[in-house]
């Protein structure tokens, strides 16, 4: 861009000394080329920022789905510990834990399903920020009809799927009208007609599957922290013996998780504003700044998962 601009100003100033009819056409060329070509940078800028948002935003929803997954075994399995003596055979005790190894099982699964719709996503956003270039293969397109199709092969085993009781589909919110922005680069302008109802549809989805996420999340890190509470902090302080080395660090460990399990419910915010700004950027609204604070809110959440692994029982 900058050399372009150097060669029209270099044009305008060898003709200063011309007939002034000369002048004006030269001017109005230079603006238009120089308006066109930013104006093209800034879209492009735009969506690479936002594919940005989108690697941060798989970043730290994988994040939260380890923990998610790791508070469903570590709850369920104090939970059977606490529970075992109430079994009285040998076959009561094995038919309870295969019965919870199973559950666990489906729902790792779907917790793995989750993760890789939206790494689809993260994939399906840098194809949109290559398509924002004009000299973006036509290859392009095809690739981005072939990601997003991946993608919706996975939503109605997320969407169907319950998670403690809570469904998935309720939590999905209203779709949102999207009016797709006159963009110069076609291909890019094309893509967004075809497909950004269905992309915003998707984004709804990890919204609605973080909600459902998160609440269990919250559920299990309760049930597991009150029982390190009890065992690692209470107990050993009441019954007025020698406490432990790590004593107070523990106490301040779980405090500090209790607090950052109340919070866990920023994956599905980040999720909404993801979603949200997705519609700002097919509608050319969506600024650097915005963008830039998106990012930052996503990151974030990498502050209260490690509150919550200090939690873990120290090995």
């Amino acid at each position: 861009m900058s050399y372009l601009r150097i060669q029209l100003i270099g044009i305008v100033m060898s003709r200063s000394s011309q007939a002034d009819c000369y002048k004006g056409p030269v001017v109005a060329l230079l603006l238009l080329i120089t308006l066109t070509t930013v104006g093209c940078a800034a879209r492009l800028t735009q969506f690479q920022g936002f594919a940005q948002a989108g690697t941060a935003y798989v970043k730290v929803s994988q994040t939260v789905l380890t923990e998610a997954a790791t508070a469903s075994i570590e709850a369920d399995s104090m939970i059977a510990i606490k529970g075992r003596e109430a079994l009285k055979t040998p076959e009561e005790r094995r038919n309870s834990l295969l019965e919870s190894n199973g559950q666990l099982r489906e729902r790792l699964r779907l917790l793995n399903e989750i993760g890789k719709h939206g790494r689809l996503l993260q994939s399906y956003f840098d194809d949109l920020a290559a398509l924002a270039d004009p000299n973006a293969p036509a290859s392009l397109a095809a690739a981005a009809q072939g990601i997003y199709e991946s993608i919706s092969k996975l939503s109605p085993t997320i969407k169907n799927a319950s998670l403690g009781g809570l469904k998935v589909q309720d939590a999905i919110p209203a779709a949102t009208n999207i009016v797709v922005h006159a963009f110069k680069v076609k291909a890019l302008e094309n893509e967004l007609k075809a497909r950004s109802s269905a992309i915003e549809r998707e984004l709804g989805l990890q919204q609605a599957a973080f909600k459902v996420i998160s609440d269990n999340l919250a559920t299990d890190l309760k049930a597991k922290l009150e029982i390190q509470e009890s065992e690692e902090v209470i107990e050993p302080y009441s019954q007025g013996k020698d406490l432990s080395v790590d004593w107070v660090q523990r106490r301040q460990e779980i405090l500090q998780a209790q607090v950052a399990a109340g919070s866990a419910k920023a994956a599905a915010e980040a999720a909404t504003k993801l979603r949200e700004s997705f519609v700002a950027l097919a509608e050319d609204r969506l600024t650097e700044p915005s963008i830039t604070e998106l990012v930052a809110d996503i990151n974030s959440i990498l502050d209260l998962t490690e509150k919550i692994q200090e939690a873990s029982p120290p090995k």
